[in-house]
């Protein structure tokens, strides 16, 4: 039980950093966040695919790759989104909406970076 409070805490608080730094237009703190979450998921069944997603946005992020970063911001949007049906009551409550902020930033990025044709 504790450890669902403490995940779901981790949830909550990954989605206000991830508004808040929408809101302001800039990145705080996104590599702790991402190793955060990294070290969360690793090793957690079924979340090999988006751990591995995190990985590579860590590096679109240490590049200065907008596109890739916006392009994997929608993927694990989408993953998010997705694990969020498997989830339970609260928690799927807070997986969907960190998906959906994950998709939000994702259209921010794009906006900002511009969209290569």
């Amino acid at each position: 039980m504790a450890e669902e409070k403490s995940e779901l805490e981790h949830l909550e608080k990954t989605t206000e950093a991830l508004e808040n730094s929408i809101e302001k237009e800039s990145q705080t703190g996104s590599t702790s966040g991402i190793n955060s979450w990294i070290k969360t998921l690793e090793g957690k069944r079924g979340f090999a695919p988006i751990v591995h997603n995190l990985e590579k946005l860590k590096e679109a992020i240490a590049d200065k790759d907008g596109k890739k970063v916006y392009t994997l911001l929608e993927k694990l949007g989408d993953e998010t989104v997705a694990a969020a049906e498997k989830a339970e009551g609260t928690e799927a409550k807070a997986v969907k909406k960190l998906g959906q902020t994950l998709l939000k930033g994702a259209k921010l990025v794009k906006k900002l970076v511009g969209e290569e044709k």
